[in-house]
């Protein structure tokens, strides 16, 4: 099975319309030969066609694309050199992605069915241990695990839309995942879930080396303007750190560089060990491997959440029957600041009817 991938083009100065892969090849031949007569061969159209075709968008975009002078030959105006350049931008840095993405179609469509039977699509919060697994669990479950790293309020969001199989999110000591899986599935008819626990792990402060002996706490983090990043919107660690805040009394305005965002553990532990901050808040583990100080402030539990489908029963119970086995415990025990003691535990939820509440997002 042949795939191949492109972009459509949609372009005008009211209504954009579709604006023929032909346009771009007269352009090109334009501007390579400066003759319209050749650009016609080279893109296989009449003399004729191709004057109405540039003639008919230079209506569309109010103002000429190529100035045809007979007897003098034709060139480009600005307009036209600008779409052929930015064509020719867009096409440089898709064009791996596209020929990547075509190459992996052309192997699923070639054999469709086992393939999407196979395939298991997890929305998750960032966490190591989980990216470590990701190939054993493959493996010993007999599925594609495909992992795409989310906040954990996008993540229950995109299990309950059906978006993906597993969503993984985390919840600190004194939160109980149930309310995190009622709130974003409650909209939905009654379904039960499998909750399962996945690894509990220690969160807390990044530090930039050297600062460990004068923070020990948020407060001095904010008395002391440390610059600090912080992780987005929407992710379980932001949520937490905002609980965190509030019960220590501070205000987002307190902390120098609050609104600074970066996506993952790693990006933030990276961003002060590059210099760019000296403080955040993550895991210790992402702190370990970029050899930064750590203070630890909270020991939470990550969960996974699977609905409880007969089609993906028995992957559900391989996929406990791996985190209890000795492999899992090894790649946690390599990882500071996990605790595999009770992975694998698990309990079905069952979801109420009605509306999901609104979460607040901090």
């Amino acid at each position: 099975m042949k795939v191949e991938l492109g972009l459509n083009w949609k372009l005008g100065a009211h209504a954009p319309a579709p604006f023929d892969a032909a346009i771009f090849a007269l352009l090109a031949g334009i501007r390579d030969s400066g003759s319209l007569q050749q650009a016609c061969r080279r893109a296989d159209l009449s003399y004729r066609h191709a004057w109405g075709l540039l003639n008919d968008w230079a209506g569309r975009l109010g103002r000429p694309i190529v100035e045809l002078a007979r007897g003098r030959g034709s060139q480009l105006t600005p307009l036209g050199s600008a779409l052929l350049a930015a064509r020719e931008q867009v096409e440089s840095r898709y064009a791996q992605d596209f020929a990547r993405l075509a190459a992996e179609l052309s192997q699923q469509l070639s054999n469709p069915t086992p393939a999407a039977s196979r395939r298991w699509r997890a929305f998750a919060s960032h966490d190591l241990a989980l990216l470590k697994a990701r190939e054993p669990i493959s493996r010993v479950c007999g599925i594609e695990l495909e992992i795409e790293v989310h906040g954990s309020l996008d993540c229950l969001d995109a299990l309950a839309r059906r978006r993906c199989n597993i969503a993984g999110f985390h919840v600190a000591g004194g939160e109980l995942p149930e309310d995190w899986l009622r709130n974003a599935l409650g909209r939905i008819p009654a379904q039960p879930v499998r909750l399962i626990e996945f690894a509990k792990r220690e969160q807390g402060l990044m530090l930039r080396p050297g600062l460990e002996t004068r923070i020990k706490s948020l407060a001095d983090v904010a008395r002391s303007g440390t610059r600090f990043i912080n992780r987005q919107r929407g992710s379980g660690t932001r949520v937490l750190f905002d609980r965190l805040l509030r019960n220590a009394g501070l205000q987002p305005s307190d902390i120098r560089g609050y609104y600074d965002e970066e996506f993952t553990h790693l990006a933030v532990a990276a961003t002060i060990a590059g210099g760019g901050a000296d403080a955040s808040f993550g895991i210790r583990a992402a702190a370990a491997q970029f050899g930064l100080p750590f203070v630890p402030l909270e020991r939470e539990t990550y969960y996974l959440a699977c609905r409880e489908e007969r089609a993906d029963s028995g992957h559900i119970s391989q996929l406990i029957a791996f985190l209890k086995s000795a492999q899992f415990q090894s790649i946690c025990a390599a990882l500071p600041g996990y605790d595999a003691a009770q992975s694998g535990d698990s309990r079905s939820v069952g979801m109420p009817r009605g509306r999901a509440r609104s979460h607040q997002r901090h």
